[in-house]
């Protein structure tokens, strides 16, 4: 791992353009599918690891209240962000079981009625 500032433009700590070169060694299908997942959102590799990495420390971007009430409930379950966010998904998944896949999809995007 390599721990780089960035000298690319001037910045004051804290702001925006305040950023540091990293690199992390990652096995080749896992860049592969990164590569994949950023092309098809029409990003750089970069800015869809960042927004990926940014989305776990900041709840998704979330409003303040439902971010606190859902940290709240993974330190009550102490749960860590990664367990946290499967046991979200795996809550989803018991829905989805008894309702079916897209059940709450508004009707104009292809979801089922009521």
């Amino acid at each position: 791992m390599t721990d780089k500032p960035n000298r690319e433009e001037p910045a004051t700590p804290g702001t925006r353009n305040d950023k540091q070169m990293q690199t992390f060694r990652m096995p080749r299908p896992l860049v592969a599918f990164l590569k994949s997942e950023a092309g098809q959102g029409q990003r750089d590799l970069t800015g869809h690891v960042v927004r990926w990495l940014e989305g776990i420390r900041s709840s998704f971007g979330l409003p303040g209240a439902a971010s606190a009430l859902l940290d709240e409930d993974r330190a009550l379950l102490g749960l860590e962000r990664y367990e946290y966010l499967l046991h979200v998904l795996y809550q989803r998944s018991l829905q989805l079981r008894e309702k079916g896949a897209g059940f709450d999809a508004p009707p104009s995007r292809g979801g089922r009625p009521g």
